[in-house]
């Protein structure tokens, strides 16, 4: 039977998997550097493989969502999702290797918006929260993943493992998501803005999709790069510090945690402005600590804390003030999140490579500061554009 409370256990539950998938290829590089010949640097390409997927199809799901309703284009998702991170761990060959990554990532993109427009439309009144709760549980998935890596590294020196049960986990889910998960669908319309801007133009929208560029950027920087970085620089052991990871991303859960419950107090600008403000005061402190292990640590499990609510709060604020026209919002939103994504950990790790550890973290803190410009610009935007000026007006297609 189709219930929401059937339809938000299953997000969470496909949201775990999503997490483990996530948080799992960064531990693994050094495995897929060894499976493929290739350097470390060189493999970190994955990461542009996998955003670069998620990219492309963001941009129709969105749409689609719209159009179909989230269950297919989540079902769809999940199983090219599951066939690319296979792919991705038996292959032998770098160029093989980053076309899995590609198409897991088509994959990821396709599950991350179908989810995300499922919980908000499901739950309009509490979408804040539902949204921040959903994503908590990415964080918890996100944590296990770095938290497995670091047993199996113990015990067979590989974390490709981790991979393979988030895959079993994935494979078990899909017949429910086929037969209990409510798809609520929206008809197509046209959208332009009351001003006459068109839709994909809107200032909020791209100030929103900016923010969110950044955001991704650095998370995935964060999660994929902190434990070469902490080895680095510090005396830490390779098991440990993926562990650090693990701690990063079980901040970044708690944050989620914390900001579903802020989310039925707050205002959602507050709670923004809030968690970008702390974040990016996480981003100086790490900057600042290079080389002192508990500073750093704690730098880390800052800006992790803060990151939380970002990406949830930011995307239910556009899909709220674009509510004719959520999917396609989200679409071109998380669209330029997965730009951020695929551009930005590549640069961390060039950095990081061939500049040194210390001018690698600081990148970080000038994503977080310019996050805080950029939604100090977008609010003076609101400010001028009252909430019901902005959403979409709606016209029945033909």
């Amino acid at each position: 039977m189709r219930t929401p409370l059937g339809t938000i256990i299953l997000s969470c539950l496909v949201f775990i998997a999503l997490g483990i998938l996530t948080a799992g290829v960064g531990p693994i590089l050094p495995d897929l550097a060894g499976n493929t010949a290739s350097t470390l640097e060189a493999v970190g390409s994955i990461f542009t493989a996998i955003y670069l997927g998620a990219f492309l199809t963001q941009i129709a799901s969105g749409p689609l969502t719209d159009r179909l309703g989230p269950r297919p284009v989540l079902i769809a998702g999940l199983l090219m999702m599951s066939a690319g991170m296979t792919g991705i761990t038996f292959s032998r060959n770098l160029a093989v290797m980053l076309a899995c990554g590609l198409l897991a990532g088509l994959g990821h993109g396709a599950v991350d918006i179908s989810v995300n427009i499922l919980s908000a439309r499901v739950f309009k009144d509490r979408s804040v929260a539902a949204v921040n709760l959903v994503n908590f549980f990415f964080g918890v998935g996100a944590v296990l993943g770095p938290a497995m890596a670091s047993y199996t590294i113990n015990r067979w020196q590989t974390a490709i493992p981790v991979i393979w049960f988030g895959i079993g986990m994935v494979m078990i889910i899909v017949p429910f998501v086929a037969l209990f998960l409510l798809s609520p669908q929206e008809k197509p319309i046209a959208t332009i803005q009351a001003s006459g801007t068109p839709f994909f133009l809107s200032p909020l929208l791209l100030l929103a999709g900016l923010i969110l560029f950044l955001y991704v950027g650095a998370e995935s920087s964060m999660g994929g790069w902190t434990a070469t970085y902490m080895q680095e620089t510090t005396s830490i052991p390779a098991d440990k510090a993926a562990l650090v990871v693990s701690g990063f991303w079980m901040a970044l859960t708690l944050g989620r945690l914390v900001g579903s419950y802020l989310g039925t107090r707050w205002m959602p600008l507050r709670l923004l402005n809030f968690c970008l403000i702390g974040a990016a005061t996480g981003g100086l402190l790490l900057a600042l600590t290079t080389g002192a292990m508990l500073p750093t640590i704690l730098a880390v499990l800052l800006i992790g804390f803060f990151f939380g609510p970002i990406f949830p709060t930011t995307f239910t604020i556009s899909a709220s003030l674009f509510s004719q026209a959520s999917g396609k919002a989200a679409g071109m939103i998380v669209a330029l999140a997965s730009l951020g994504g695929m551009a930005l950990p590549p640069v961390q790790g060039v950095v990081l490579t061939r500049f040194g550890p210390n001018p690698a973290v600081w990148l970080i803190a000038v994503f977080t500061l310019l996050m805080v410009l950029i939604n100090f610009g977008r609010n003076r935007v609101i400010q001028r554009q009252p909430p019901q000026g902005m959403a979409a007006s709606q016209s029945t297609a033909k």
